[in-house]
């Protein structure tokens, strides 16, 4: 009752933590969007002025670039009118004894100049006395249906004085071409004109004239009509007194205007574009509008995409968290599979005449490459593979062969016999239709024979003591699992003192750079020539390792690469010849697994122990690995066990070591044997049975491991 309590508690307690992580959640979300709306609001203002003030820089731009071009253009006006009429004053001054001359040259001057509607010469009082008290020749371009015609005719009169009018007076004071106001010509042009007057003398430098030409206003509202940059926006053209030329359109009251002006030099003129706010920034406006719709549109799909983000991200901690439990198998995996490989060298320390050394290096956790040996009866068995495919299957098919390869070379001695019933036995459940390229050899350490078969895998490369290295003439049988019953031919070849075979996997000559090249067989053996045949079978390994991460460089390894040294030396003195105590040393790494415990003895059969004591030590190495298993790790709990072991010619001593809850085996009491199964406790008959075999055990727990010794002389 107390329990379900507690437990009624602490489930209220994760409840209301749920609920305060709910609650605090979304109150995240209301601030982060809240800060969101703030932020995109902030942008949309500094956007806004930035914009805003971009469009009044541009039309202030264009309104000035528009004005000096239209400046341009009445100047081209104004300049060739004003040397028009200095060109008809001249004609005039050298023309003055023939005044009906005069009529000819005001027609002359309009037929020849563009923009000038009318053209005239006026004269001093009775300067012809025959044409009376005024005589004023006036020519004029008229439009009469749609053909264009000049009329030329004498203006001057009572009703037409022009002795009064402001163009003759500044032209007989000014000494320069001087533009009047405007003004609406009765007489001669019927419009409004401005007119350009400029004064004519006679031989002897008295003014006695005026030469006067007339341009249209309606003439310079056409130039001056692209003012108007935008399409409701206004322009004007006013004299320098302010008379306008080109009239400014009345302003409504409360509206606000952007005014640029330009003053053109020629004439004093002032023009003038006039642009109202609301027209200027009307586009702004429209931009605004659709920058706050989006958002608010952004907004919402801000809110909607933290919803959904937050339900990915909860589903891809729980991936997360799946791939790190896979990533820690695989790890394990790995673990695993590394330990079932010899990875301590020299590999026996009792046979002094090899050097070897190996290594795998998978493309990924796990991979399908292997090599094993062992040495049995003085001969060395040992294989190199290669599995179909990579990844977990590879890796499985390898364990298989590994075990294969063990359990078959136990009882043959053959390499092409080994090769067979490893064919055979693969071949039958081989659903998945991997297959394994496999070599494999028998060395005879006393007389340096070697048989070998080769079963679809790279050639060794062999590498005598006065020669260069070269590949090893191997038949081209069929990889191992893909056809039973299939006969693999043996080969053999004899090695001498110093000879060093290199086998390998296609990981090497396959290994690929950036430009997808191959390393390939011939820079394989220039790689092993340049090394040396005087390295020892380990330097034999890492050079070619470092040569093939010189040539890859930074591609990506794409496969498997395992290599295997064997060098034969068999001028070495034989340590087992010498009575001497050497010792090997070797080890092995296993899940907290019950099914692996088969996987002991074969590993025990590989440390050499005397036949009479092998079934005797691997029982206690069992029952002792088994407690480990069961105990030290609470059920469904990972963990993995290390076994140890040091063989000497005097013995052998075997260290158990884990990393799980703190378990003494020894601290049991003993069990007694001579109370019947009723009555005895259950438990203890296993660490009674390892007492009896080994002659000592002993426990420590070191570093927060259990470690657990056992110890069994040969000699007893």
């Amino acid at each position: 009752m107390h329990d379900f309590g507690l437990l009624h508690l602490i489930l209220i307690f994760m409840s209301g933590n749920s609920s305060k992580s709910q609650s605090l959640s979304r109150h995240k979300g209301f601030w982060i969007l809240l800060c969101a709306a703030v932020f995109l609001e902030t942008i949309a203002v500094i956007q806004y002025v930035y914009t805003r003030s971009v469009i009044h820089n541009n039309a202030v731009s264009l309104a000035k670039n528009e004005l000096r071009k239209a400046e341009l253009e009445i100047n081209v006006i104004t300049s060739q009118i004003e040397m028009a009429v200095r060109d008809m004053a001249l004609l005039a001054e050298q023309n003055l004894h023939e005044p009906d001359s005069m009529q000819s040259i005001t027609r002359l001057m309009v037929t020849r100049v563009p923009n000038m509607v009318g053209a005239a010469i006026a004269f001093k009082e009775n300067f012809y006395p025959k044409y009376g008290k005024w005589y004023e020749p006036y020519s004029v371009e008229q439009v009469i249906g749609e053909k264009s015609q000049i009329f030329t005719s004498l203006i001057g009169n009572s009703s037409h004085d022009y002795f009064q009018l402001e163009w003759y007076q500044n032209g007989i004071a000014k000494d320069s071409c001087w533009w009047c106001e405007p003004y609406f010509d009765e007489a001669g042009a019927h419009q409004m004109i401005i007119s350009c007057s400029y004064p004519i003398k006679d031989a002897s430098g008295e003014v006695v004239g005026v030469a006067l030409a007339d341009v249209s206003l309606e003439q310079l509202k056409r130039v001056s009509q692209y003012l108007q940059v935008f399409p409701d926006s206004y322009y004007s053209i006013s004299s320098s007194t302010g008379v306008e030329i080109v009239p400014q359109p009345d302003t409504i009251p409360g509206r606000k205007y952007h005014v640029f002006n330009e003053e053109i030099d020629a004439t004093g003129w002032q023009m003038s574009i006039i642009i109202p706010d609301d027209v200027m920034f009307r586009d702004l406006k429209r931009v605004g509008f659709v920058i706050t719709l989006l958002m608010i549109i952004g907004l919402a799909l801000l809110a909607f995409i933290m919803f959904r983000t937050a339900n990915d991200l909860r589903r891809l901690i729980k991936a997360n968290e799946r791939q790190q439990k896979i990533n820690n198998d695989l790890s394990i995996a790995r673990n695993i599979q590394m330990a079932m490989l010899p990875t301590t060298f020299p590999p026996y320390q009792e046979c002094k005449t090899l050097e070897m050394y190996g290594l795998v290096v998978p493309a990924k956790e796990v991979g399908g490459d292997l090599y094993d040996f062992y040495v049995r009866q003085n001969k060395l068995f040992f294989c190199i593979g290669d599995v179909s495919g990579k990844g977990i299957p590879a890796s499985i098919v390898m364990a298989v062969v590994r075990s294969l390869f063990r359990s078959v070379s136990m009882h043959e001695i053959r390499p092409a016999n080994i090769i067979i019933e490893m064919n055979d036995s693969l071949s039958e459940s081989n659903d998945q239709n991997m297959f394994v390229t496999l070599f494999v050899g028998v060395l005879d350490l006393a007389t340096g024979v070697l048989d070998f078969c080769n079963a679809g895998h790279n050639a060794p490369v062999i590498y005598r003591q006065s020669d260069e290295p070269i590949l090893l003439k191997t038949l081209p049988n069929l990889p191992v699992g893909i056809l039973s019953g299939y006969t693999f031919t043996p080969q053999s070849t004899t090695l001498s003192n110093g000879d060093l075979l290199f086998l390998y996997t296609d990981g090497l000559t396959e290994a690929e750079n950036v430009e997808k090249n191959l390393l390939g067989e011939d820079k394989v053996l220039a790689s092993l020539s340049k090394i040396g045949h005087d390295a020892t079978a380990r330097r034999q390994v890492e050079a070619m390792l470092d040569a093939v991460h010189k040539f890859v460089g930074k591609a990506e390894q794409s496969d498997d690469l395992t290599m295997l040294a064997l060098k034969y030396m068999p001028d070495r003195q034989d340590a087992m010849q010498t009575g001497n105590d050497h010792s090997l040393r070797h080890s092995i790494v296993m899940r907290n697994d019950i099914q692996q415990i088969p996987t002991l003895a074969e590993w025990v059969d590989s440390l050499n122990i005397p036949a009479s004591l092998n079934m005797t030590i691997n029982l206690a190495l069992e029952e002792a690995v088994s407690n480990v298993m069961l105990y030290a790790y609470p059920q469904d709990n990972a963990g993995t066990v290390l076994i140890e072991a040091e063989r000497t010619d005097k013995g052998i001593e075997f260290v158990i070591s884990d990393s799980g809850i703190p378990f003494d085996p020894t601290g049991r009491k003993e069990a007694d044997i001579t109370l019947s199964a009723e009555e005895r406790e259950i438990g203890g008959l296993g660490i009674h049975l390892v007492r009896q075999i080994m002659d000592s055990i002993e426990y420590e727990r070191k570093d927060n491991m259990n470690v657990l010794t056992l110890k069994k002389n040969f000699d007893v």
